[in-house]
């Protein structure tokens, strides 16, 4: 019986372990997953992107502490991360920048760093097209010329493999244990008190979720708390037991292109937006990005799309080829006339795992013994570090969690009874 099971070996389930070993330095951990290995859910098949332009104080608070000890690990204790502050490019069309106007003057209030970048600069250095509306298919597109760019400076990209490793590595070193390949079939409730009277659990006893049963029968109980770290598959398998993570998944797809032409080079080696002579993460109106991925001289190209797709977690997500043809293409080549004849050569699909308001949801239900943290809304890389220390902190019996830049953070901000609601204006 270990002290904590963890149920998901994604960024939120590794960096909760990680900070329980702190926490609780003498318990034992058990990380279960259904993967044959570490975050090979939907952590590796994020866009690895990392920003702390936000205009929820919370959303600011989790990513910048995240941000600062991704950082840190890179740049002090020289563990390469693959992280490059590149930055991040909204460019709108009028559109869309009434509908963010508030937000940007909101980011502004609360020194989030950004610069306002003309369109002539950006013609010559991105090579993209600004003035669109005197073209046929931008009328059919309902898209318009780009009106206002805005860089936002702590913002960038990062390799998920290297952070898993780092969590994952340092786990092992704990003596954390880990089982893959097997995953759980239920989570296990029993009375805490048992009378040992056939159809227990009754409604007037005491319950607890005492632990898990996997794929293969064996079962597995916690000391201490056992911890819902499963993302898009979180009500696959808490709704059995009448719980709800309040989040939901979405299929969300990424294609690679190779920057296999000068013109292609030109654009992916921008070198008068940041030190990493790379562009930036560019937002496009319709919400198409490009996120650059210098290492491997590619550009991966993504929407996250609302309505019309399911809500719905898929046990092995495939990319849809009419998806980028018919949704992508036409946005990214209106302003990118360099994309127009190129196919992706790689493609890869997983989940956001969204929440009712777009913060994560992290709580103990009905004093359950169970911890719920899901609802990372398609930032769980970006807020993963902060998330982990906030959910370990709620197992370990703590009202408050202290983040990397040693704020305090209060548990019940992201729980249900007491939650601290802001709206978010700067949405992809």
């Amino acid at each position: 019986m270990p002290d904590y099971v963890i149920v998901g070996s994604g960024i939120v389930g590794l960096a909760t372990a990680y900070y329980i070993s702190e926490q609780d330095k003498n318990s034992s951990i058990l990380v279960v997953d259904k993967a044959d290995g570490p975050g090979a859910g939907d952590t590796s098949k994020s866009a690895a992107a990392f920003r702390s332009a936000f205009t929820s104080k919370l959303n600011i608070m989790l990513s910048k502490s995240s941000i600062d000890f991704y950082s840190y690990l890179q740049n002090i204790k020289n563990f390469e991360l693959g992280m490059k502050f590149v930055g991040y490019l909204f460019s709108l069309d009028k559109k869309e920048y009434s509908n963010i106007k508030k937000g940007l003057e909101y980011a502004e209030k609360l020194n989030i760093e950004f610069s306002e970048l003309e369109n002539d600069f950006l013609e010559e250095n991105l090579m993209i097209k600004t003035h669109v509306e005197d073209k046929e298919e931008a009328s059919l597109l309902n898209a318009g010329d780009i009106y206002k760019s805005y860089l936002f400076k702590n913002a960038g990209i990062i390799d998920p493999e290297k952070i898993v490793d780092y969590y994952y590595n340092k786990l092992k070193e704990r003596n954390a244990s880990f089982s893959f390949g097997v995953g759980i079939k239920e989570f296990i409730v029993e009375p805490e008190n048992p009378l040992g009277i056939e159809g227990e659990p009754f409604v007037w006893e005491e319950t607890k979720v005492k632990g898990v049963r996997l794929n293969d029968g064996t079962i597995v109980k916690s000391k201490k708390k056992t911890i819902a770290a499963l993302g898009a598959w979180s009500n696959i398998y808490l709704n059995n037991i009448g719980i709800d993570s309040y989040s939901r998944p979405k299929k969300r797809q990424i294609f690679s292109i190779r920057a296999d032409s000068e013109e292609l080079k030109k654009i992916l080696y921008a070198n008068n937006f940041n030190k990493e002579k790379s562009m930036p993460f560019v937002i496009m109106p319709k919400g198409v990005y490009i996120r650059p991925n210098p290492s491997e001289n590619t550009f991966w190209i993504g929407l996250s799309d609302e309505i019309g797709r399911k809500i719905e977690a898929e046990d092995n997500p495939l990319p849809e080829e009419n998806f980028y043809v018919y949704n992508i293409l036409p946005i990214l080549s209106l302003y990118f006339e360099q994309f127009k004849e190129k196919n992706p050569y790689a493609s890869w699909a997983g989940h956001y795992d969204i929440s009712f308001d777009g913060q994560p949801i992290i709580y103990e239900p009905f004093e359950s013994n169970l911890v719920v943290s899901a609802g990372t809304s398609g930032s769980g890389i970006m807020k993963g570090d902060s998330i982990g220390r906030i959910t370990a902190s709620l197992a370990t019996g703590k009202e408050y969690a202290e983040l990397f830049n040693k704020e305090e953070f209060e548990i019940s901000w992201l729980g249900l009874e007491k939650r601290l609601i802001e709206k978010e204006f700067l949405i992809i």
